[in-house]
């Protein structure tokens, strides 16, 4: 690459003059591609001797811009130097992924026919510990780098700035769906709608213009992507449960209206950020999954959480006596039942009798805690979720015990029970509340000091 291509790809940028003294070494703002000069081509790759000089220009350019005193500069200044900045970032990440692409070609094709697979994984993960990226996020930047030498148009407009690796991706997704004879054509119809639209939004918008062109390649398209669906779950080492995937078509849209249904703003004094309230209700549809009939029986039973707890241990926690232990079955987690509050207020159970060698001998027939009848009489009473604010329907909710909890041997009945959603039922179990239940009111108050009735629910 000769040295004025490099300048227009790296250090030709939109700049507001540096401190004094700098200035003569700070390009001057310009536009996109300098009058006279063509736009660098991305299968171009310099020499070791033609790179020296334009790579100690750019780290003028960025020493220039480190050395601005932004603490000196107002806030519209400020703005626009960020604004500055984000065509020549794009450039350099389209160069970056240009020759990552080049890299790979060449380390794949020489390399031996069977060894070609694991040249590209060595060289994807060598790229990726070079620049600090995760393993997909190298994978993408070659795609896109491969996708922008397959179409020049699209490659002119990613190392000018134009468009993100995204972007680039969704272009070949889209164009590799028609007959070569079409692909011009709508190549320029994706780059007139990339403009101003994230790649989301841009995705979006390109697979619409894709089904009105083409639905027959539209649907195999689709076709194809189910290929790619995946979800992988895993336990963590803190004993958490970590998972995430990938869904398309019909299976992400069911997935996205599950999640919102079940997602609830915080109410007054909760403060969640976006993903503890995308997790609560993650939890509260699957808790919504269990409680059908929906799920395949496991020899007779429906799938349900199970916990293993010693009677001395459940004994000491019905005695108030402090925090008994147990683990559940599924995972073999160990939980305390201070966690389990909410389960064991609402739950079976049943009586395993372990001989000296703890092998079962006994089992009883399990005891729900929850009569049918007090159940329908909390419907009628609460209608849902009886917590400040919250709106979610009485499908959600646990009993949760009132003034006397299930720890003090608390009998469930109408004046000693209300519906809270499981959420707001492990909020009360672990805070200074207690519900007072007076006719068909129901009220919470704090058990502190400052004693104040924060509910005061009636049909």
């Amino acid at each position: 690459m000769s040295e004025s291509a490099t300048y227009d790809a790296a250090t030709y940028v939109d700049l507001a003059p540096a401190r004094s003294g700098r200035e003569a070494a700070t390009p001057r703002r310009g536009s996109r591609t300098p009058p006279g000069r063509q736009a660098p081509r991305l299968a171009a790759e310099p020499s070791p001797s033609e790179w020296s000089g334009p790579r100690s220009r750019l780290a003028v350019a960025i020493d220039d811009l480190a050395a601005i005193d932004v603490d000196a500069l107002s806030d519209a200044e400020l703005r626009q130097h960020l604004a500055d900045l984000r065509q020549p970032l794009a450039r350099l990440t389209a160069l970056r992924a240009s020759w990552s692409a080049s890299l790979e070609s060449r380390a794949i094709a020489g390399a031996p026919p069977q060894q070609r697979g694991s040249a590209q994984r060595d060289g994807r993960l060598a790229f990726a510990d070079e620049h600090q990226l995760t393993p997909s996020e190298a994978k993408r930047a070659v795609e896109a780098g491969k996708a922008a030498r397959q179409h020049p148009e699209t490659g002119q407009a990613f190392l000018a700035g134009d468009l993100s690796p995204e972007h680039v991706r969704v272009i070949d997704e889209v164009l590799g769906a028609v007959d070569a004879e079409h692909r011009d054509l709508l190549e320029q119809q994706l780059l007139d709608l990339a403009r101003g639209r994230n790649a989301v939004q841009f995705g979006r918008d390109a697979r619409a213009l894709l089904v009105s062109f083409s639905p027959e390649d539209a649907a195999d398209a689709g076709k194809r992507k189910l290929a790619r669906r995946r979800v992988r779950a895993t336990d963590t080492a803190d004993g958490g449960f970590a998972f995430s995937g990938l869904l398309y078509g019909t299976a992400a849209e069911t997935a996205r209206i599950a999640l919102d249904a079940f997602t609830r703003p915080d109410v007054a004094g909760e403060h969640r950020t976006p993903d503890q309230r995308a997790a609560d209700g993650f939890e509260q549809l699957c808790a919504a999954a269990l409680r059908t009939d929906a799920a395949p029986s496991q020899h007779g039973a429906r799938p349900q959480v199970l916990v293993v707890m010693d009677a001395e241990q459940l004994a000491h926690h019905e005695q108030d006596a402090g925090t008994g232990a147990a683990h559940f079955v599924r995972s073999g987690q160990p939980v305390t039942t201070t966690e389990l509050g909410p389960l064991l207020d609402d739950c079976h159970l049943v009586r395993v009798v372990l001989d000296a060698e703890r092998t079962p001998i006994e089992v009883s027939e399990a005891v729900r805690t929850v009569p049918t009848g007090l159940w329908r009489a909390l419907l009628v009473r609460d209608g849902g979720c009886t917590w400040p604010g919250c709106d979610a329907p009485a499908a959600w909710c646990d009993v949760a015990h009132g003034h006397t909890s299930f720890a003090r041997n608390g009998r469930l009945a109408p004046d000693n029970a209300a519906l809270l959603c499981r959420r707001h039922h492990r909020r009360f179990d672990s805070g200074p509340w207690r519900i007072e239940v007076r006719g068909d009111r129901v009220s919470y108050q704090r058990t502190d000091s400052t004693e104040r009735e924060v509910r005061n629910r009636s049909p």
